[in-house]
């Protein structure tokens, strides 16, 4: 199958005379939420998925599909805004870590600046799908983060092969552009959370 796949690829290239293929990558994120109650650090975790693009000459386009895994974790000023949904107020010291997983869909514009580079930037949509409150600081059911948010990507992309196979392997940032906050503190009023990525990867396409 993956035979056939090159093999229609590259003759699709030939013929019309544009450069495009399809491929999987994978790789870690380096994330964190800027905000005073969320520890201003990176956490590590995984993604991958998959793209497809288009280029010819120095410009094209590229979608990609990505499932990715992040963690958060509470700084000594959480329980103080948000003690309202904690479990127990004997929890007032406790710091509290929460993982998410996230499906990613960025849209980007690809400019080649040289043979193996292209610079890539555009916006991504991202649905969070799943929140674990590791240390079951809040009550049960309380979604901390917003279903969707949108963000900012930039990076580097760098390709290597031609024909109908090549690896690949990029770094990006990825910055929030919308709250992510889905709590109101003690007052009734929302702080600005905004999630902060970089992601590096490797992939393989044709």
């Amino acid at each position: 199958m993956m035979i056939l796949v090159a093999t229609s690829t590259l003759f699709a290239k030939q013929k019309v005379g544009i450069d495009f293929g399809i491929g999987l990558k994978g790789g870690l994120n380096f994330n964190k939420v800027v905000a005073t109650e969320w520890k201003d650090k990176f956490s590590t975790g995984p993604h991958a998925g998959f793209f497809a693009y288009i280029n010819k000459y120095r410009f094209g386009i590229q979608v990609e599909g990505i499932w990715s895994q992040s963690s958060i974790t509470t700084d000594s000023s959480f329980y103080g805004l948000y003690k309202q949904y904690y479990n127990q107020s004997g929890d007032s010291l406790k710091s509290g870590s929460f993982s998410f997983s996230t499906i990613s869909i960025p849209l980007l514009v690809n400019i080649k600046l040289a043979k193996f580079l292209w610079l890539q930037g555009g916006p991504q949509y991202s649905a969070n799908v799943n929140v674990i409150d590791k240390d079951k600081l809040l009550k049960s059911g309380q979604a901390i983060i917003k279903k969707g948010d949108f963000n900012l990507v930039g990076g580097l992309w760098i390709q290597f092969g031609s024909g109908s196979f090549h690896v690949n392997a990029g770094l990006r940032y990825i910055s929030g552009i919308n709250n992510l906050s889905n709590l109101q503190t003690v007052t009734g009023a929302k702080s600005e959370w905004k999630n902060q990525m970089i992601q590096a990867h490797v992939g393989i396409g044709f």
